[in-house]
């Protein structure tokens, strides 16, 4: 392994680790590791008493919009706001390269998402247990396999999801030139584009999704490729800017 290369990679975990500590300490992260699981929580009493479906099932769905919205919105007025006062000037006479700056606030974010999703994920198989206790044991075994790997693929869906939420998120934080137009069109363009990593799911719902094709994985590619070409364009971008 090259020095250049450990040199390259040192650096992107130093920027990755300032991210993710400012993430943490951070009021509108709070609100997503708190408010996401509360969100869970509150589905719970909300749902009629005679219902009889999981709130794990409704979990995936219920992250990917409030988590990539939230995200989207943080990290788009995160940039506009950063690039607008210059902060990147300080940064870029160290050793450090644009595209490190790029990848480690996506990749500290989608950290940061990852604990709140499996930590809303988590408390809504606790709730179903406690809801459906005297019911788990009497649910065929194939029933129950069913609805566990239902809520899985709808969590990692979800991820999908909010990855390309964090993406839109940052191409326009450096597109826009103020914080307010930064937010509404994180916000929208965000929650739209997103769902692309939902369609397969719902489509599947509807019955318009072919048989043979996994909206799993199909979601998981969408998810994939519209996350690299928003990161790798938004790179160019950045890469182009003057500071």
């Amino acid at each position: 392994m090259s020095s250049v290369f450990q040199n390259s990679m040192r650096n992107l975990f130093i920027l990755l680790w300032d991210e993710f500590k400012g993430y943490a300490k951070s009021k509108a992260i709070f609100v997503v590791w708190v408010g996401m699981p509360t969100i869970v929580i509150l589905m719970h009493f909300l749902t009629p008493a005679q219902s009889d479906l999981p709130v794990t099932m409704f979990t995936g769905v219920l992250i990917a919009i409030v988590g990539g919205v939230l995200a989207s919105v943080i990290l788009g007025t995160t940039m506009t706001n950063e690039i607008t006062k210059s902060v990147y000037t300080l940064f870029l006479i160290r050793p450090v390269k644009r595209w490190q700056l790029i990848i480690s606030k996506y990749i500290a974010m989608m950290i940061t998402l990852i604990i709140a999703s499996f930590l809303s994920f988590a408390i809504g198989i606790i709730i179903d247990s406690i809801k459906f206790s005297d019911e788990i044991s009497t649910i065929p075994d194939f029933l129950l396999k069913n609805i566990i790997n239902t809520s899985i693929a709808d969590l990692f869906i979800a991820i999908s999801a909010m990855s390309v939420a964090c993406v839109i998120g940052l191409f326009i934080g450096m597109v826009a030139r103020s914080v307010a137009v930064s937010a509404i069109l994180s916000f929208y363009l965000g929650q739209q584009i997103s769902t692309l990593a939902l369609l397969p799911r719902l489509l599947e719902q509807t019955g318009t999704l072919a048989a043979n094709i996994d909206p799993l994985y199909l979601a998981l590619g969408v998810g994939f490729a519209a996350t690299v070409v928003f990161l790798v364009l938004g790179i160019f971008i950045f890469s182009k800017k003057q500071f």
